[in-house]
């Protein structure tokens, strides 16, 4: 089962470097963009979701705490994708071989990166540190650890979760504007960086759903994912599905009464012109109206199946939302740039975070014992440690308790 992962990983630089090396190497660097800020979005979001259920004293959501808290492991190697991203900005911005009149000192390749880079770097650490305490109070509680240092542990926890809830939303608008919205570097949205981040925490949602159905009903869980978690994740899902539609809507109005040039040749590119209109068409569905009438249904909330199936649905709709975002402002023209080798770097990040996700659920207990929302809620568990730290179906490394 590990093969696979590392397979897809290959499968992606290899399609990766063919395009680069190929006649049109803005289409590969296209693609890279495309899937590194999707999973950005939802790596980063996942954690944040989990400060966001310590702020909010979230008791419903505690089993899935852990398989939100994994996709930490993937974020050093977007910061490392960020990094390699500088490799390729001639080939993406046009604002690095002619500058644009008074952006000159904020779209420096140099400085751009060089911030971008630092921003990611401080969600890492406040993230990793966050999942540290995390983790670390449930071995020490698994153990029979000291309650006082359980209970310390936690306090750590709220107080880390609001400083990576304000960098989140503070550091997510930060790379949108420098990543994506500076293709068109005279495109202004000042509704840009909520909206970018806000569909992250969307897409956090989708893939936290489809965890959720994938792992249910393992060994050592079963029963505690049940039908009200997935109800109350249903719901939150839906509520997103509205609130990212809303975001849309609402930049979409301004610059539609605004009627200025320089903003709506952006809009108008995307949703009018060919064939990049029937692109709109399908993240319109995926995103906002199949969710949205499937979501209404209580019942297809509370089945881990259909509410697997539609998180699928929102995860390729806000994928191609976030093609749809960067690939007409690369170049592209008369066809749509969507062929092997865009599915080969798909499938690679995709990979990667498959990878990632199983490395760290191998290393750590799998429910937030530790947690005091946890034990209000579900009781305290007792047994072996390992009932409850288990490892990944296929895998022969069981998930030790450090001590």
């Amino acid at each position: 089962m590990k093969l696979l992962p590392l397979a897809g990983i290959v499968l992606g630089a290899a399609s990766f470097l063919l395009g680069i090396r190929g006649e049109d190497p803005s289409r590969a660097w296209g693609s890279y963009l495309v899937n590194l800020v999707f999973w950005m979005g939802i790596c980063m979001g996942s954690v944040t979701w989990v400060a966001i259920m310590n702020m909010t004293n979230a008791s419903w959501g505690r089993p899935l705490k852990r398989l939100a808290e994994a996709q930490v492991a993937t974020m050093p190697f977007l910061w490392i994708l960020v990094a390699l991203l500088y490799a390729g900005h001639r080939s993406l911005y046009i604002w690095s071989t002619h500058p644009v009149h008074g952006k000159e000192r904020w779209l420096e390749a140099d400085f751009l990166f060089g911030r971008d880079l630092l921003v990611i770097g401080a969600m890492t650490l406040v993230s990793y540190f966050l999942v540290h305490q995390s983790v670390r109070a449930d071995e020490e509680k698994l153990l029979g650890g000291d309650e006082t240092s359980v209970r310390l542990r936690w306090r750590r926890q709220i107080l880390l979760s609001p400083v990576l809830g304000i960098l989140y939303g503070v550091g997510m608008s930060v790379l949108a504007w420098d990543l994506i919205m500076s293709l068109d570097p005279h495109w202004v949205s000042t509704l840009f960086g909520g909206y970018y981040f806000m569909g992250g925490l969307y897409s956090a949602l989708a893939w936290l759903a489809v965890l959720s159905f994938l792992f249910h009903r393992r060994e050592g869980i079963q029963g505690k994912i049940d039908g009200s978690v997935f109800h109350d994740l249903g719901k939150l899902l839906f509520a997103f599905c509205l609130v990212t539609g809303d975001f849309f809507y609402s930049q979409f109005l301004v610059i539609w009464y605004g009627n200025i040039p320089e903003e709506t040749k952006y809009v108008i590119l995307r949703v009018k012109t060919e064939p990049w209109n029937s692109v709109a068409w399908v993240v319109l569905a995926g995103a906002f109206g199949i969710p949205f009438v499937a979501l209404l249904s209580r019942k297809l909330k509370m089945s881990p199946p259909l509410l697997g199936a539609t998180a699928l649905v929102v995860l390729g709709g806000m994928w191609l939302e976030r093609f749809l975002l960067v690939v007409p402002s690369v170049g592209a023209r008369g066809q749509i740039p969507l062929g092997w080798a865009e599915v080969g770097v798909a499938v690679g990040f995709l990979s990667l975070e498959i990878m990632c996700f199983g490395w760290f659920m191998e290393r750590v207990p799998w429910l937030p014992v530790g947690d005091p929302l946890f034990e209000k809620r579900w009781g305290s568990l007792s047994g072996d440690p390992l009932e409850v730290s288990g490892h990944l179906p296929g895998s022969n490394k069981g998930g030790k308790v450090r001590g």
